[in-house]
């Protein structure tokens, strides 16, 4: 299988030779074709072995696809091209993990909590512009020590992927992709920037980050699904009771606090319309639901008293211990007796 070419976004590194620091391989890396996915997050969620915090980094043609898991639960993605670092919905990234099975190769490493923030980090955010100089160890934590900065700065050598926490321009803790157990983290960090043979000088890579202070976790898509068929089952059944006004008040409405709720252009309109899946946290989603709710219902109490503990009661019956296990129906000023 021929690897692919394509850099980095902003470097001269390879994605398909990035290595990433890693406490333990739990499954190196291996062609895509021989791994069955569904089986490997199932393990990482349901077997004592497999509940660990950990990465799975998926190199693709033109692209690397990371995958977050907490205790083995899959709570967060992001996606390295040549154009740039991005968030990306955990569905999007399967989907984009999905398509090239025979040209792609899997790793699957344990990780720390402190490092999978970081990882996040340098894919959600915006660099900051320090103006380092990057030719030497010396001159990247001169410039650190005179601003007194702190944050999470990111030392790419030799396609070797680094993280050093910084706190008042100093090293505060370091992780590495490369390491021996007799290192110091100033040998660590001076090692990166050694020139190799038969180069003119050292090509290390250095960008600054405000850091996380730990890893966001993003609405799983079987709960962004439930929320969706339990919106669709609402609005059909007000439907039948109001043809012709429902549907159109219950838009009008989603609509209205979008503003306030971004997360709702990711969820309504006719049954089966297709939205991307918003990058948000399970509580944001949960809350803009229970706002559009609230005051859709309320409008149709206006109408019809007693009507939405009746619709929320037929609507919510299939997902209520999912529904009740995110505290949406404590969101609501209606108390349902099922």
């Amino acid at each position: 299988m021929r690897a692919s070419s394509a850099v980095l976004t902003d470097t001269t590194f390879r994605l398909w030779e990035l290595a990433f620091p890693s406490s333990r391989a739990l499954l190196a890396r291996t062609r895509a074709a021989y791994v069955h996915l569904d089986n490997l997050i199932a393990f990482s969620k349901r077997d004592r072995d497999g509940k660990v915090d950990a990465y799975l980094a998926v190199y693709l043609p033109d692209e690397v696809a990371l995958l977050f898991f907490l205790g083995g639960d899959l709570v967060n993605a992001a996606i390295l091209t040549s154009g740039g670092r991005f968030q990306a919905s955990i569905s999007e990234a399967m989907r984009h993990i999905r398509s090239e099975p025979e040209r792609a190769e899997i790793a699957f490493h344990e990780a720390s909590r402190e490092q999978l923030a970081a990882m996040y980090a340098t894919c959600s955010q915006t660099p900051q512009e320090l103006g380092l100089d990057a030719s030497s160890a010396e001159t990247v934590f001169r410039a650190l020590l005179d601003r007194r900065w702190s944050g999470l700065l990111e030392l790419i050598a030799r396609g070797q992927v680094n993280y050093i926490l910084v706190r008042d321009g100093r090293f505060a803790s370091g992780l590495f992709a490369e390491r021996g157990s007799d290192d110091t983290p100033a040998g660590r960090v001076a090692r990166l920037f050694t020139v190799p043979p038969g180069e003119a000088k050292a090509r290390v890579v250095a960008k600054a980050f405000a850091g996380l202070g730990a890893m966001p976790l993003q609405a799983p898509p079987p709960m962004v699904n439930m929320f969706r068929h339990f919106i669709w089952d609402l609005m059909d059944l007000a439907e039948g009771e109001m043809p012709g006004d429902a549907g159109k008040r219950s838009e009008r409405i989603r609509l209205k606090l979008v503003p306030e709720h971004d997360v709702l252009r990711s969820v309504g309109g006719v049954r089966g319309s297709e939205f991307a899946d918003p990058i948000v946290e399970p509580r944001v989603l949960v809350d803009a639901i229970a706002a559009w709710v609230r005051e859709f219902l309320g409008e149709l109490e206006i109408v019809h008293p007693q009507i939405a503990l009746r619709l929320l009661r037929e609507a919510g019956r299939e997902h209520r211990f999912a529904l009740n296990a995110v505290e949406f129906f404590d969101k609501l000023p209606w108390r349902i007796q099922w």
